[in-house]
């Protein structure tokens, strides 16, 4: 009869609930703190290829101003071996 009353006693009952709610508190902060890691990774990751763009747009432009430069140069060349022959 003693299991009978505990287990319809409200103390009981209440300490079960509280628990279980703390177990759930638990599983949902470890969630949290996995789905906050693996922003925190996707945040860094962002960030590598933020840079990594950031540094080929430099080097296309260097690479573009010096195309421009030597088309310039042989334009040039081009219209000064035509004036002779021309």
């Amino acid at each position: 009869m003693s299991e009978q009353a505990t287990s319809t006693d409200p103390r009981s009952s209440a300490e079960q609930s509280n628990a279980e709610l703390r177990r759930e508190i638990l599983r949902l902060r470890d969630l949290l703190i996995r789905k906050d890691a693996e922003l925190g990774a996707a945040k860094g990751r962002l960030a590598e290829l933020d840079d990594r763009s950031a540094r080929v747009a430099s080097a296309a432009a260097r690479f573009e101003a010096r195309l421009s430069g030597l088309g310039r140069l042989i334009g040039t060349a081009l219209r000064m071996l035509q004036r002779q022959h021309g």
